[in-house]
């Protein structure tokens, strides 16, 4: 043994010819597949480094090696999306000395391969396939009677979700359901009405905790995706797969975590079988890494079924800024703000307030987890937590075992499980998997412990290697690992530099109240007194901003390949590089004494501004001035001596604000309104002038592009709460949110506020064409909006049509604002949305969604029998909908009176009379909340909403106009507490 060790064996070095490194290249391209449906370089060379590694390559040809597999991979294997297609080509000024453009990121380029994109294709292509097995709509009915003998009363967008799926007969259907919306609840009786037809169904989920989820709610077969996939690539069989046939509906459960090839894999058996098959997920929650974003595809080609009524939420103000919040909309802070779920510190407090709020709200008996963004921190917390449980012990804790966190648990603890094991089993049908939560019934010598389920009860005793490698403790956990999970409050740490997906997931795992912990200060380290978040701290409101706006989602390769060839995104990119090639080549041109003497000139003016954060865009000003013929030091000089520069934070800024309308004014208007010309000086050189001119016209081509896209589409998101605007409004105001970069789901129409003065003037300008005289609802509800909330705040507009639109359905807005207003102090930002979700909560959820809407530009599509133009007012749905059904015209009004008034058995009865009133001249809205506003609706309120109009209306007094009294409700008690009692003998039916 010690020869062997002083002496080891030469190790066998791989031969590297053209075979091996074309063998290794698609092993590497096997494992980005599977991980990922879009790839750069940086994810090909660490595959290729993990194969050469176990090659025994010597250290001198590693390298050389990696090179030559990246290069099979990329330029072989691979399939270019996303790159440079600029096809100006840049002086060598502007050339780094390899010869690519400095304009271009290196590594930027975004590949995929011919497999991934066919398995796009496929999964588009079947989610447009029709012919498969249809549920008779009385069957759909009594399922859903059933389920309301049962004592679960579906809202009406459930409902309607069970209908769409249960009798569209497609092949592939894609639903998608916010957090918190009561999916499974749907899911139960989308299967008893499969069932009941003579069809079969079975469950499956990406992963296991998901699928026992599933089966729980459903009682149907649930198995995982990757046990399917497993059992086709290995030729094996199971049971439920043998079962799979033209009756068979398959419920994909949580489909945004499967993986573009797993899922195509799945898809394409199922339909082989004849089989249909139900996606069910919410695109905006997290993401597998191998999630390719293939639902989006589907939802933009064939429309998704969506379910957006909020039921796990127990504010109505909460649920319905959730759905803001996942939209990533900024207005959605204005409840967090407001309610004070936003709490800051720094790195080394914070977790103690998450703990102390965890730990004073399990003393009041509540469900609540912690949440934290790394696995570190949430093993710090669980520590915490367990060191305080064991110390409010009167007896010790007994036998302590490690778990893989490195805390140790006893019984009593609480701790979760982070592998799956089909081995462990609990049941003949269940089993320990990932994500479980457990509570520890025991400890043994060997590190073993007897644990028992938090949910189900079940025992099982994990052995010693299980709790060592895959156990940690469960009080508090990664925001990842709690998604699925539903408690009663949550606490969860920020750094800030999270996704809007996992602030959304975070937010909405608490029914009573979810709170944020963010770090906004440093750690106190002296290291980190000079960076710039420490010099100039954000306020909580800038982070979470910046939160909302980092849109985590995975994208599929075909979207990545469509938006890269967008004249939208290349406008940015033009506009971009023409400025800088405009400040370039005038640096370039203008002789470099003169560039030092202006430099020289502005530091005797103003000391020290070469350290102001604006310099560089001064400096640059200055020496594009200058090629224009103008004295750039007089003008600086100028600028100066305005105003005393005492107590500024960035004098260069100052002084580029002041300087800004000159520059423009003597350059000219270039290819955009607030973009400058090219000076003559610079047009008129050979090597710069042919340049900047293809740049101008490139810029000048794509927004002209814009344009026509803009104002021959449908009218955006950002104009969706206005009224009908311009062509000429619609269509600069695109080239502008293009130009600038402005994110498609942010609402405001120009986006954030510029700095720059002469790009602030024409933002202004827009603002100004969308908003001056074209808000009706601004100007009728603007000034009460400012008297209760001086601010300014960019929310208000819509503010105002919100309010507009409840006025016109009958609802006092005006009393509803001053009543929100008068509740308590208002937050410093995000007042007017603040005030929106306080009045939300004295609406119907189905209402305030309306309002909302699903996102930025998108069609409604919320089932809840609502119209498709999103500024109608209920009562304009109504006279739109006249020749509808009474059932269906009358839903959406009856929702906001009582939302149980459509489950009832005997609400087509009551939409009848409903309609006979509005048929008689009477105010239906009107008179409505004047009935239910009195009294809440009883036990059963179709029935006490008929009496009420029959005490109200007598037979003889049908036509006409309404007396304008008060009503009198006390013959209409009496007359529900009769039909209450009648109704409960089986041989009396509804009255009429």
């Amino acid at each position: 043994m010690v020869a062997a060790a002083l002496s080891p064996a030469a190790p066998s070095l791989s031969r590297v010819d053209n075979a091996w490194v074309s063998a290794t290249a698609g092993r590497v391209l096997d494992e980005v597949e599977q991980r990922r449906s879009t790839w750069q370089v940086w994810h090909v060379r660490a595959g290729a480094l993990r194969q050469v590694r176990s090659a025994d390559i010597p250290a001198g040809q590693v390298d050389s090696v990696v090179n030559l597999i990246v290069d099979e991979v990329l330029n072989t294997r691979s399939v270019l999306l996303a790159s440079d297609a600029d096809p100006i080509t840049e002086p060598d000024v502007l050339r780094r000395t390899d010869g690519t453009s400095s304009y271009q990121v290196a590594g930027s380029e975004v590949f995929t391969s011919e497999l991934i994109l066919a398995a796009e294709e496929r999964i588009v292509a079947a989610a447009g396939l029709t012919g498969g097995p249809v549920v008779a709509p009385e069957t759909v009915d009594l399922a859903l009677l059933e389920s309301t003998a049962n004592g679960i009363n579906l809202n009406p967008g459930q409902a309607a979700l069970v209908r769409e799926l249960a009798t569209s007969g497609a092949r592939v259907q894609l639903a998608i359901a916010a957090a918190g919306t009561g999916k499974t609840t749907a899911m139960r009786v989308l299967t008893s009405a499969w069932e009941e037809s003579g069809g079969t169904v079975i469950g499956l989920a990406p992963s296991a905790a998901a699928a026992a989820a599933l089966a729980e709610q459903t009682g149907t077969t649930t198995d995982t995706l990757a046990k399917l996939i497993h059992s086709l690539n290995n030729g094996q069989s199971i049971d439920w797969m043998d079962s799979i046939g033209p009756k068979t509906l398959v419920l994909i459960d949580e489909a945004a975590m499967a993986d573009t090839l797993t899922l195509d894999t799945a898809i394409s058996f199922l339909n082989g079988r004849g089989a249909s098959a139900r996606l069910i997920g919410d695109d905006q929650q997290l993401a597998a890494i191998g999630a390719g974003g293939v639902l989006r595809d589907i939802d933009t080609t064939h429309r998704a079924v969506r379910l957006t009524e909020l039921m796990r939420f127990d504010d109505p103000g909460e649920g319905a800024a959730t759905l803001a919040l996942r939209d990533g909309l900024p207005e959605a802070l204005g409840f967090y703000l407001d309610n004070q779920r936003v709490h800051v510190g720094d790195q080394t407090t914070l977790p103690d307030e998450v703990f102390t709020a965890w730990q004073s709200d399990c003393a009041r008996g509540l469900d609540s987890i912690m949440l934290a963004p790394t696995r570190d921190l949430a093993a710090n917390l669980n520590a915490r937590a367990r060191t305080a449980r064991i110390g409010s012990q009167a007896t010790p804790a007994g036998r302590t075992v490690w778990l893989a966190d490195g805390n140790s648990a006893s019984v009593g603890d609480l701790i979760i499980t982070r592998t799956n094991d089909r081995r462990l089993r609990l049941s003949a049908t269940d089993w320990v998997k990932n994500g479980d939560r457990w509570v520890v019934l025991d400890a043994g010598d060997d590190g073993r412990l007897k644990v028992q389920h938090a949910r189900t009860r079940r025992r099982v005793t994990l052995p010693t290697a299980y709790v060592s490698a895959s156990t940690e403790l469960g009080y508090a956990s990664t925001v990842h690992t709690a998604q699925g999970v539903s408690v009663d409050t949550m606490h969860g740490l920020a750094t800030g530099d999270e996704s809007r997906q996992q602030l959304y997931t975070m937010l909405t795992r608490g029914r009573r109240a979810n709170h944020v912990y963010l770090q906004v200060t440093g750690d106190g380290d002296p290291h980190d007194l000079i960076r710039p978040e420490t010099v100039h701290p954000k306020t909580a409101t800038d982070i979470l901003e910046n939160i909302l706006a980092r849109d985590g989602a995975p994208k599929s390769a075909t979207t990545m390949a469509r938006e890269a060839a967008e004249p939208a995104v290349l406008l940015g990119q033009a506009t971009a590089r023409y400025t800088d090639a405009l400040h370039a080549s005038a640096e370039t041109v203008l002789d470099p004494d003169r560039v030092a003497a202006i430099e020289q000139a502005a530091d005797q003016m103003v000391p020290g501004i070469a350290d102001e954060p604006a310099w560089p865009a001064l400096r640059a000003h200055l020496i594009l001035a200058e090629t224009q013929g103008r004295d750039a030091t007089r003008e600086l000089s100028s600028a100066v001596a305005e105003r005393e520069l005492v107590g500024v934070d960035d004098r260069a800024a100052v002084l580029g604000w002041r300087l800004a309308a000159t520059g423009l004014r003597v350059a000219g208007i270039g290819p955009l309104p607030w973009v400058p010309a090219i000076p003559a000086r610079l047009a008129a050189d050979p090597s710069w002038g042919p340049y900047l001119n293809a740049r101008a016209n490139r810029v000048e081509t794509l927004a002209g592009q814009v344009r026509d896209a803009a104002t021959d589409g449908e009218m955006p998101g950002w104009a969706r709460h206005g009224t009908s605007l311009p062509d000429t409004s619609v269509g600069d105001v695109a080239v502008w949110r293009a130009a600038m970069g402005v994110r498609v789901d942010d609402r405001r129409p120009t986006g954030p506020p510029q700095k720059q003065k002469t790009a602030a003037m024409w933002q202004r300008h827009l603002d100004e064409q969308v908003t001056g005289d074209h808000s009706a609802a601004l100007a009728e509800w603007g000034p009460l909006i400012h008297q209760l909330t001086p601010t300014q705040d960019e929310f208000a507009p819509l503010l105002a049509e919100r309010l507009a639109n409840l006025d016109r359905t009958g609802l006092a807005a005006a009393d509803l604002l001053r009543t929100a207003a008068a509740e308590g102090p208002l937050p410093d930002d995000h007042v007017a949305a603040a005030l929106w979700w306080r009045i939300s909560r004295h609406l119907s959820s189905s209402a305030t969604t309306d309002m909302i809407g699903h996102g930025a530009g998108e069609d409604d599509n919320n089932l809840e029998h609502v119209a498709t133009e999103r500024n109608l007012s209920v009562r304009d749905r109504l006279e739109n909908g006249a020749e509808s059904k009474p059932a269906e015209r009358w839903a959406q009004l009856a929702h906001s009176l009582d939302r149980r008034l459509v489950s009832q058995s005997d609400w087509a009865a009551t939409a009848a009379m409903l309609q006979e009133v509005h048929d008689a001249g009477h105010d239906i809205p009107a008179l409505t909340r004047q009935l239910v506003n009195q009294a809440p609706l009883g036990d059963l309120p179709a029935q006490d909403l008929r009496y009420r109009l029959v005490v109200y209306l007598p037979d003889d007094r049908v036509s006409g106009s309404p007396p304008q009294e008060s009503v009198d409700l006390g013959e209409a008690e009496r007359q529900h507490e009769m039909a209450t009692t009648l109704s409960r003998r089986p041989d009396v039916g509804p009255r009429r």
